[in-house]
C-alpha cells in the first residue's frame, strides 16, 4: 500500500536564500579577504570582486533561463537543469561529477571549522592520547580527528531530516550576520593590537594599492584565492527538489543571495582597506613562498586583530584559557563574535553540502543514470520516507575519506575545479538553448546568450588559473563518464539541445552555401538512394554502396519505398549505415513516386546531384533516367545488387569521357573510403577499354594514361583488341570475377546527343540490361554532364 505522506516543501528564503548565503559568506570573508585586501589594495580587490561576482551573476542568469523554461525541475539542482538541456548522457556525467564534488567539499568545510579552534585547544590536547606532538604530522592528525568528530555531528543532524537542518541553518544565518555586523562596527570601536592602532588615521587614508607592487601573476593568484567565495550558489540550487515553487524560488533566492553577499563583501572590503596593511598581511619578507613564487600573505588573523586573545603555549588546561578570555573582556567581544561567525559559516556550508549531495545522487538514480546496483541511493531507511538517507550514508564515507586523504590542499583544488566545470556546463547549457532557437525554449527570464557565454568563458578561465593540468584531467574524466553513460544507458544516442544547436548551425551554413558557386573543383557526391525490395538484402547493399560513394566526401540519404502490396515492416532504419527513411506509397505506381521524389525541393544548395537506385523491370526506368538528366542529376542503376558483398575489385568499362570520367571518380572515392575504414587500400581498380575497328591501341592507352596522370587518379589500364565478339559478351567473359562492374548506361549516343538515347524503347533498354543477368553486381552510370577531372586555369 502506498503512503500519502509527502516530504515538507520549502519556500524561497529557507530553501534557497539561507543555504546559498551561508555558503558564500564563508571562510573567505573572515580569513582570506583581510589578508588579500592588504596585499593588493582596495582598487585591485574591487576589480577582483566584480569579476568573480560577474561569474556567479551570469551563472544565475543561466540557471534562471533553464529553470523558468521547465514546468517540473525535480531534485538534483544544477544536475537537473543541465540534464534537461544536454540530455541524459552529458547531464549524467555532470551530475556524477557534481555529487562527488559536493560530498568531498563537506570535508573541507569541516577542516575549515577546526582551523581557528586548533590554536586555542592545541595546548590542552598535549595530554590527550593521539593528540600529542607539535610536528606537522601531529598537527595534521589533530586537525583530522577534530574534523572527523564535527563531521559526525553534521552527519547526525542531516540524518534527522532537511526540515531540522534548515531550522538550524536559519539560526546560523542570524549568528553569521551578527558576526558580519561586528566587522562593520569595528571602525567605531577604537581597537588596537599590541599597542598599535588597527585602523589607519585620516592622514594615512585608505590602502589603495596594497603591500607590494601588483603584477599580472599576483593579480591572478589573488583572483584564484578569492573566487571560491562566489561559487556557493550551488547550495541553494541543489535544494530544487525540496521547493514548493522551484521555478520562482531558484531565481529569486539565487539572485537575492548574490546581491546581499556582494554588498557584504564590498562593505567589508572598504573596512579592511582602512586597516593597517602590515598588520593584516605582514611584511613582504614574511610571505610564504613555499607553494609558489608569488607567495601568500602571512599576517595576523582577523579574530586576533579584533581582540580575541592568542593562547600561550604554556597554557595546557581549560581554566587557564578561560582566565585569558576573562582578563581581556570586554575588548575581546568583537573577535569572539567573529570567531563564532567563522565556526558557524563553515558549519552551515558543510550542512548545505550534506543536504544537497545526497539529493543529487537521488536524482541520478531516479533518472536511471547510475548502474542498477546503486538504485538504493534513492531510498530511505524509513518506510515511506522521502529523505535520501542511504545516499547520505554513502556521502558520509566519501567525506570522511577525504578528511583522512592526507594532501587536503590538492584534494581541495580538484573539488574546486569540479565545481567550476559544472558551472561552466550550466552556462553552456543556457547558451546552447539560446542559440538553438528551439521553439520549446520559452523561458520567462530575460537572459541573453552573451551573458551565459561570458559565464562559461570565465569559469574555464578560472579553472586555468587554479591549475589547467588538473582542469584538463577533470574534463577528460567527465568525458569518459559521458561515453560510458552514452553507451550503456542512452544506446549511443544524444538527447537534449544538441539537435537544435547543430540544426541552427546547419541552417546558417546552408544560407551561406546559396551564395557560393559549386564548380568542378568543389563537386561532391550528394546521393539520394532509392530502393523498393523491402524483403531482400538489396536495400542494405544499396545503402553500403551509397555510404562508400558519398558518406566520406559528400552526403547520402536512403529512401525505401513500400507500396500497399508490401508487408509493412517496422522502421529499423538504425540498422542501415546511412540515414534512412521508409516511404509508404498510397499508389501502386512506384515510377511516379520516384519521379516525385527526385523533383522535391531541398534547403540551400544541398540538392542531390546523383540518384542511386536498384534496377527493376516493373519500373519505367527511361522516364526516371530522362527526368533525372533533365534536372541535371547523375543517375546510377544497380543490377544484381544482392551479389554485392565486397569491393576488393572494381572493373570500369571505358567507352568515352561522358560517363567514364564519372565512373573513374566514383571508384577513386570508394577506394579512399575503404582506405580510411581499413587503414589500407584494398580495392583493385581496372579501367578496361575494348577497341573499335579503326582504333589505335597505343593512342587509346596513352590517352587514358594521360588522363589518369593529370587527374592524379590510380588504376590499371587494360586495352582489349577489336574482335567480332559482342560488347556484352566481352564484359561477361572478362569481368565475371569482379566484385563490382561499372559501365555506361546502355544505348548508342550519336550526333543527336542524349535526346536520341531517351527516345529508345523501354523494351530495348530492358533487353540490353538483361544481357548481364549472370554477372556480378553491375552499376550502370549516366552522367548528366561531362565531369572534368582536370582543373585547368587560364591566367
Amino acid at each position: 500500500m502506498k503512503s500519502n505522506i509527502k516530504s515538507k516543501k520549502f519556500g524561497t528564503f529557507k530553501g534557497v536564500f539561507v543555504p546559498s548565503t551561508e555558503a558564500i559568506l564563508g571562510t573567505v570573508l573572515f580569513l582570506l579577504l583581510p589578508a588579500l585586501t592588504a596585499d593588493v589594495g582596495l582598487l585591485y580587490m574591487l576589480l577582483i570582486i566584480f569579476l568573480a561576482h560577474s561569474v556567479s551573476i551570469s551563472t544565475a542568469f543561466s540557471i534562471s533561463d533553464c529553470a523558468t523554461n521547465l514546468n517540473k525541475i525535480g531534485g538534483g539542482g544544477m544536475y537537473a537543469l543541465s540534464r534537461r538541456s544536454l540530455g541524459k548522457a552529458f547531464g549524467g556525467s555532470i551530475g556524477i561529477q557534481l555529487y562527488i564534488a559536493q560530498a568531498s567539499s563537506i570535508a573541507f568545510y569541516c577542516i575549515g571549522f577546526v582551523e581557528p579552534l586548533q590554536p586555542i585547544l592545541q595546548s590542552i590536547f598535549q595530554n590527550v592520547p593521539f593528540f600529542m606532538g607539535n610536528t606537522p604530522e601531529d598537527l595534521l592528525r589533530q586537525k583530522q580527528i577534530m574534523a572527523s568528530l564535527i563531521f559526525i555531528v553534521f552527519f547526525i543532524i542531516v540524518m534527522i531530516g532537511a526540515d531540522f537542518t534548515l531550522k538550524i541553518q536559519t539560526v546560523i544565518l542570524v549568528i553569521l550576520f551578527v558576526s558580519v555586523g561586528a566587522i562593520f562596527l569595528s571602525p567605531f570601536l577604537n581597537l588596537d593590537f599590541h599597542g598599535q592602532k588597527i585602523f589607519n588615521s585620516a592622514k594615512n587614508g585608505m590602502n589603495l594599492f596594497g603591500n607590494r607592487p601588483i603584477t599580472l601573476a599576483i593579480f591572478f593568484l589573488t583572483f584564484a584565492q578569492f573566487f571560491p567565495a562566489v561559487v556557493g550558489i550551488d547550495a541553494g540550487v541543489g535544494m530544487s527538489g525540496e521547493l514548493k515553487n522551484p521555478k520562482k524560488s531558484l531565481v529569486r533566492g539565487t539572485f537575492t543571495a548574490i546581491i546581499v553577499t556582494f554588498i557584504v563583501y564590498i562593505i567589508a572590503l572598504f573596512i579592511f582597506s582602512s586597516m593597517d596593511k602590515t598588520l593584516l598581511a605582514g611584511e613582504v619578507s614574511n610571505y610564504d613562498f613555499s607553494r609558489n613564487e608569488q607567495g601568500y600573505p602571512q599576517g595576523n588573523i582577523l579574530t586576533n586583530l579584533l581582540g580575541f586573545p592568542e593562547i600561550p603555549k604554556n597554557i595546557n588546561n581549560l581554566r587557564g584559557i578561560l582566565n585569558i578570555f576573562y582578563s581581556s573582556f570586554p575588548q575581546n567581544i568583537p573577535g569572539f563574535i567573529v570567531l563564532i561567525g567563522i565556526l558557524f559559516a563553515t558549519s552551515s556550508s558543510a550542512l548545505s553540502c550534506f543536504m544537497t549531495a545526497p539529493r543529487t545522487s537521488q536524482a541520478l538514480c531516479k533518472d536511471r543514470t547510475l548502474p542498477k546496483f546503486l538504485n538504493f541511493l534513492a531510498k530511505d531507511f524509513k518506510k515511506d520516507g522521502q529523505e535520501p538517507r542511504f545516499a547520505t550514508l554513502v556521502t558520509f564515507f566519501i567525506g570522511m575519506s577525504v578528511i583522512w586523504i592526507g594532501n587536503i590542499n590538492m584534494a581541495a583544488m580538484i573539488v574546486g575545479i569540479c565545481f567550476l566545470v559544472v558551472y561552466s556546463w550550466v552556462n553552456l547549457s543556457a547558451f546552447f538553448e539560446r542559440i538553438s532557437r528551439n521553439p520549446t525554449f520559452r523561458p520567462t527570464s530575460k537572459g541573453h546568450w552573451i551573458i551565459s557565454f561570458y559565464g562559461f568563458i570565465m569559469s574555464i578561465s578560472a579553472i586555468c588559473l587554479f591549475n589547467w593540468i588538473i582542469g584538463v584531467v577533470v574534463i577528460i574524466s567527465q568525458l569518459i563518464v559521458f561515453q560510458l553513460i552514452l553507451r550503456f544507458k542512452s544506446e549511443n544516442r544524444l538527447e537534449g539541445v544538441w539537435w537544435g544547436v547543430l540544426f541552427s548551425l546547419a541552417t546558417k551554413i546552408l544560407k551561406s552555401l546559396t551564395q557560393i558557386i559549386q564548380g568542378t573543383k568543389n563537386w561532391r557526391p550528394i546521393v539520394s538512394v532509392i530502393s523498393f525490395s523491402v524483403n531482400t538484402n538489396i536495400p542494405k547493399n544499396l545503402a553500403k554502396l551509397g555510404e562508400k560513394i558519398a558518406a566520406y566526401q559528400g552526403l547520402v540519404y536512403m529512401n525505401i519505398i513500400q507500396t500497399p502490396k508490401d508487408k509493412v515492416i517496422n522502421d529499423n532504419s538504425s540498422s542501415f549505415p546511412i540515414p534512412t527513411k521508409y516511404i509508404h506509397l498510397t499508389s501502386k505506381d512506384i515510377t511516379q513516386g520516384i519521379l516525385s521524389m527526385i523533383q522535391a525541393s531541398h534547403p540551400g544548395n544541398i540538392v542531390p546531384n546523383s540518384i542511386l537506385m536498384e534496377y527493376k523491370k516493373k519500373l519505367n526506368s527511361l522516364n526516371i533516367i530522362s527526368k533525372a538528366i533533365a534536372l541535371g542529376k547523375n543517375i546510377f542503376v544497380l543490377k544484381n545488387g544482392e551479389k554485392l558483398s565486397s569491393y576488393s575489385s572494381i572493373d570500369i568499362w571505358w567507352r568515352g569521357q561522358q560517363n567514364g570520367n564519372l565512373m573513374v571518380l566514383l571508384a577513386y572515392i570508394i577506394n579512399n573510403f575503404l582506405g580510411i575504414e581499413k587503414e589500407n587500400n584494398v580495392c583493385k581498380i581496372r579501367i578496361i577499354r575494348k577497341l573499335g575497328k579503326n582504333d589505335n591501341e597505343k593512342i587509346a592507352y596513352n590517352a587514358l594514361l594521360t588522363l589518369l596522370s593529370k587527374a592524379r587518379l590510380t588504376g590499371e589500364i587494360i586495352i582489349l583488341p577489336y574482335d567480332e565478339v559482342s560488347f556484352a559478351q566481352t564484359v561477361n567473359n572478362f569481368s565475371k570475377k569482379a566484385n563490382l562492374v561499372m559501365m555506361g548506361m546502355p544505348g548508342n549516343v550519336n550526333s543527336d546527343g542524349i535526346q536520341k538515347f531517351f527516345k529508345l524503347n523501354e523494351k530495348f533498354f530492358d533487353k540490353e540490361i538483361d544481357k548481364y543477368d549472370n554477372m556480378p553486381a553491375m552499376l550502370f552510370v549516366k552522367s548528366a554532364a561531362l565531369m572534368n577531372l582536370i582543373e585547368d586555369y587560364n591566367r
